[in-house]
Parts: C-alpha cells; sequence; structure tokens
C-alpha cells in the first residue's frame, strides 16, 4: 500500500465516523421519540483483490446503516384509552390517507393515537390506524381480512348514542305456600315490576302477577298452583302478554320446587329444560324470561314464608351518549356509553413479517414493506406469533443513552486517528518532495 492508498483508506475512515456520528446523533435526539427504533452503523472493509503476489490490497472502509426494528422499548403507562402499545411482536397497520384506498399501507409501532376532526384515529405522525369494523356480536363486518387491502381506517364519528335492547331477564321468586289452602277472604295476588327496554331504548315495564288457586272448601286439600300473569305497560290492553298454570311438588325430595308450566294460548310458550318463558312484548321482541326448570331448586318456588323475589336480573339500556374508547390486550377497540353499555366497534389486527428489521423505515416511525422483509400476515393479537396490544400505554425510543454517549467517545477517537494518519501522510509526501527538489 502507498502513501496515497493509506491517505485513501484514512479518508474513508473520516467518512466512515462521520456516518457513525450522524446516527449517533440522530438516536440522542429522538430518545424521547415513541416507537423510535436505534440507527446501527456496519462498518466493511474494501479489498481492491490480490495481487499476482498473493498479497491483498486493501483500500479503506464503507459503511451502512440500518434499524433495529425487531428491538422493543420500554413500554410506559399514560391513561390515555386511544394510545396503544404491543407487548411483543408485530405492528399496527396504518394507511397515509383517512381513505385507505388513496393511501399507501404502512406499519409501525408509535401507538399516539386521536380522534381527528372527523373522528378518524391518527397518531402524531398523521398516520390512521387500520382494522376491522365489527357488529355489536363482536364479529368482522363481511369477514375476517386476509390482508392489509381488507382493512379500514378506525373511525369513532358515527357512534355518539346507542341504546340497548333488553334480550334476557331472570325472575325468581317464592310463592307463599300458604296461600293456595282455603282461606275467606281469599290472599291478595303477589305481584312485582320490571323494567324492559325496547329496540328504541325506551323503558317499559314487565308487572308479574301470581294469583293463587284455592280449592272449592275448608275441606280441600292446598292445590300448590297458582296463575302466573304478565302484563306489557307498553300496551293499554288489559291482555296479559303471558298467561300460564304453575304448580308446585307438594311432598318428596322435590318439594316446592316447580312441576309443571301450562301457558295459556297464545300467551307465551315454555322450555321446560332451560327453563325460561318466553314472552313477546307489545313493541314485537321475543323476551325469554328465566323462571327455572321443573324439579330444580332455582327459579320460582313454593315454601313456606312471604311472597319475596330472589333473584331479579335484566339487560339492556336506554339512550346513552359515547363516553370513549379502549383497546383490549386482543385489540377489540370498544366503545363506552354514558348508560353503562358497551359495544365492540373495531378489530385492530397485528402484522407479522418474517424478517422486522429489513423493512424500510420512513418519516414518522413507520416501515414500508419490502421484500427483504418478507409477506405481512396479519394475526390477532395473542395469537400465533403476533404479541398482545395494551391500551392506554406507548412504547418508547429504543435507544440507551449509556451507549450513544460510549459509542461517541469512541467515534471521537477514530475520526481524530484517522485525521492523524492523513496528516502523517502528508508530512511524508512533504519528506520525499524535498527529495526530489
Amino acid at each position: 500500500m502507498s502513501i496515497l492508498d493509506a491517505i485513501n483508506a484514512a479518508l474513508s475512515g473520516l467518512d466512515a465516523q462521520a456516518a457513525q456520528l450522524g446516527n449517533i446523533s440522530n438516536n440522542v435526539a429522538n430518545s424521547s421519540t415513541v416507537g423510535y427504533k436505534e440507527a446501527e452503523t456496519d462498518f466493511e472493509s474494501l479489498v481492491l483483490g490480490g495481487g499476482p503476489t498473493g498479497m491483498t490490497d486493501l483500500s479503506g472502509v464503507t459503511n451502512s446503516t440500518r434499524m433495529d426494528i425487531s428491538s422493543a422499548g420500554q413500554i410506559t403507562t399514560t391513561g390515555m384509552s386511544t394510545d396503544i402499545a404491543i407487548n411483543g411482536s408485530g405492528f399496527m397497520v396504518v394507511n397515509t390517507q383517512a381513505n385507505a384506498a388513496n393511501g399507501s399501507y404502512l406499519l409501525t409501532q408509535a401507538g399516539s393515537f386521536r380522534p381527528d376532526a372527523n373522528g378518524n384515529l391518527v397518531n402524531a405522525a398523521g398516520y390512521y390506524l387500520q382494522g376491522q369494523p365489527l357488529d355489536a356480536n363482536g364479529n368482522p363486518v363481511g369477514g375476517a381480512a386476509s390482508s392489509l387491502n381488507g382493512l379500514s381506517t378506525v373511525n369513532v364519528a358515527n357512534l355518539q348514542a346507542a341504546a340497548q335492547p333488553t334480550t334476557t331477564m331472570t325472575f325468581d321468586a317464592n310463592l307463599p305456600s300458604g296461600d293456595t289452602a282455603y282461606a275467606n277472604p281469599a290472599p291478595a295476588p303477589s305481584t312485582s315490576s320490571v323494567t324492559y327496554y325496547d329496540a328504541l331504548g325506551n323503558a317499559n315495564t314487565l308487572q308479574f302477577q301470581f294469583v293463587p288457586t284455592q280449592p272449592a272448601s275448608s275441606t280441600g286439600a292446598p292445590t300448590n298452583t297458582w296463575t302466573m300473569n304478565i302484563y306489557d305497560s307498553a300496551t293499554s290492553s288489559t291482555t296479559p302478554v303471558g298467561s300460564a298454570t304453575v304448580t308446585f311438588n307438594a311432598t318428596g325430595a322435590d318439594a316446592g320446587t316447580l312441576a309443571s308450566v301450562t301457558p295459556a294460548s297464545g300467551a307465551g310458550t315454555y322450555d321446560p329444560t332451560a327453563g325460561t318463558f318466553s314472552v313477546t312484548t307489545a313493541s314485537g321482541q321475543t323476551l325469554p324470561i328465566s323462571i327455572g326448570a321443573l324439579n330444580s331448586p332455582s327459579g320460582l318456588t313454593q315454601l313456606n314464608g312471604a311472597y319475596t323475589p330472589t333473584n331479579v336480573q335484566q339487560n339492556g339500556a336506554p339512550f346513552g351518549l359515547l363516553q370513549g374508547v379502549s383497546v383490549g390486550s386482543n385489540g377489540v377497540v370498544t366503545a363506552s356509553f354514558s348508560n353503562g353499555s358497551t359495544r365492540p366497534i373495531y378489530q385492530v389486527d397485528l402484522a407479522t413479517v418474517p424478517n422486522p428489521d429489513g423493512l424500510t423505515p420512513v418519516s414518522g416511525d413507520a416501515y414500508a414493506l419490502s421484500s427483504g422483509a418478507g409477506v405481512p400476515l396479519l394475526q390477532t393479537p395473542g395469537t400465533g406469533s403476533a404479541g398482545t396490544t395494551e391500551g392506554g400505554a406507548l412504547e418508547g425510543s429504543n435507544v440507551d443513552i449509556t451507549t450513544q454517549l460510549t459509542n461517541m467517545i469512541e467515534t471521537q477517537r477514530a475520526y481524530s486517528s484517522n485525521a492523524m494518519v492523513v496528516q502523517t501522510a502528508d508530512q511524508m509526501l512533504s519528506v520525499i518532495d524535498q527529495i526530489n527538489q
């Protein structure tokens, strides 16, 4: 290697160390940037080739920069429900445009999302979160997406209010066994009222009335039989929406439990296995009411004591305003309303690639797909190789400041050493120039 070759090698070293310092500077500047991945400088020696004598002709160094995308940063709780962090592998899918058809899909782990003026969830870099719309039962609308093109921008603007109709009800009560014995005057019916909600969120009432059937005279045995009538406040009709003859076991191991439930014609149906008595409300909704299976200790009973409702429950909710959204560990975005109801609205799946470090970095801590990264696979968080999502949290930068400062000192020394080589070679050339004069 000649003196000129030494100068060229040292100059390449200066360029490589300058690039290293640039990456260190960028890492330090982004040490607090959400989702930022550390830039690493790789050095590679240059060899022009072997000479005829088998000697290797060295020619300095070259450098390249790669992002340490596969290493995770520390997750920090933020308290903002629309912030999303990933525990484990995978990337959130975002788009450069709110209308995904007009933009480009990118991958990111920078999950600082907020609703924009139109209700679209967008992160600090201006990228829109992508997901699959869900129906009220939590199933993807139109079927599960198999590729990025099946996703759309998560939007919460059309969820300002909601009502949840009542679909199930439980009514358990103990009826006084003495009321079916002869008495004069006859005991008054036992009644209770339960609120239910129709499809529009209107609150109505079902009134349960239990009328004891008595023997004709004082010599007759207790009948253990009642007429159950169910009235709906949503109609002015005095005809019950449900009616049945209810008989209880009087003796044996099943004493006090339901022996039979015989609905009146056109006034409800009874499923003895499920223990549900179904009625059709005034608004036309079919409402199954759990009153207990035959010979079961739960549900309606007839034991000694006063009339006592023991378990009265129903679902449903009235009109409510949107209170906020949250993200679960399985990627489901759930809307919460002021009436206490919740509704799944989107499924945020994660994209995994065989080689995350092969992705192409773009501005905003996002990554474009590339052949070096491999084909992306959409997975539900927590399944397969995908990690889980954590709402109300963010993944920070994976930069270690201590390591960067150490690298800075090493880079400074290497740069100074290369500069000294150039200076020394220049002095040697000056000596040769003086000899030739």
